[in-house]
């Protein structure tokens, strides 16, 4: 694993939203949006739309926390994901993967939402009296349902234990954060830990049927219109916000993927 690759340095901030307690959220911000544009400058190119998403702070009743938001709609990227559950499975997925169904896109959907929001930082307590600025604040440690989740995820990257363990793992501490609801469960049975062929293998999570890759069927919505559901919730939103909410999505599962294994002497590739 390299940490210094453009997926090492996304991996790395990511991880520091919901870990390191007593960092300034400018400076989280800024390093969040710098690794986050570095992946999507060499992945996507002139097709990124990832400025259109920053690192914020949302209030909700039992406290405070921080994620990735769309910066000028002022929305949680899960959130926009949770509201396009049951959406169709668009045209330009299915035509890059032809053996997709529409019920391990929704499972790809669900994993996803479920993956930005453990990367959050638990919600600090609401404070009544007079405190320092929140961006002074220290921020509460993660929850063990939240650390092992995040564990599973790096071991992806690192390529530790074996294909069937990982798998194993992200199952169970998927459903140990997210709860066994009916949906999650079926959401775990349709993903996997899996390697690509050589010359040059990378681990991954997949959709345990098809094989595909959850990340890089994210980044192949990538044109697709903005839900009905989606939209009726947000009624505002853009289509380029949408583009930059799956982008970042794909994005995100990339990074915690194992770097490329040049095995045959061949230029390692990004994906």
């Amino acid at each position: 694993m390299n940490p210094r690759s453009p997926r090492g340095r996304l991996r790395a901030a990511l991880l520091r939203i919901g870990g390191e307690r007593h960092v300034p959220e400018a400076d989280l911000r800024t390093e969040v949006e710098n690794a986050l544009s570095g992946l999507a400058e060499e992945t996507l190119g002139e097709r990124s739309l990832v400025g259109s998403v920053t690192l914020g702070s949302a209030d909700h009743t039992w406290g405070r926390s921080l994620g990735l938001r769309l910066a000028d709609y002022d929305v949680a990227l899960p959130d926009l994901l949770w509201k396009a559950d049951g959406s169709a499975l668009p045209a330009q997925v299915h035509e890059r993967y032809p053996a997709l169904r529409q019920d391990e896109w929704e499972a790809a959907l669900l994993v996803c939402k479920l993956i930005l929001t453990v990367l959050e930082s638990e919600p600090e307590p609401v404070r009544r009296d007079a405190v320092p600025h929140p961006q002074l604040l220290p921020r509460p440690r993660r929850t063990p349902g939240r650390e092992r989740f995040c564990r599973s995820l790096t071991a992806i990257a690192e390529h530790d234990p074996p294909q069937d363990e990982l798998t194993a793992q992200l199952r169970t501490t998927l459903l140990d954060f997210a709860s066994e609801t009916p949906d999650n469960q079926e959401a775990a049975r349709h993903i996997a830990v899996r390697s690509t062929e050589p010359p040059q293998p990378t681990v991954r999570i997949c959709l345990s049927r098809s094989g595909c890759s959850l990340g890089q069927v994210l980044l192949s919505a990538d044109g697709c219109s903005v839900p009905t559901s989606v939209l009726a919730d947000f009624p505002d939103l853009h289509q380029d916000e949408w583009h930059a909410a799956l982008q970042v999505s794909g994005l995100i599962l990339l990074a915690f993927q194992s770097e490329p294994t040049d095995v045959a002497g061949a230029v390692p590739a990004l994906h």
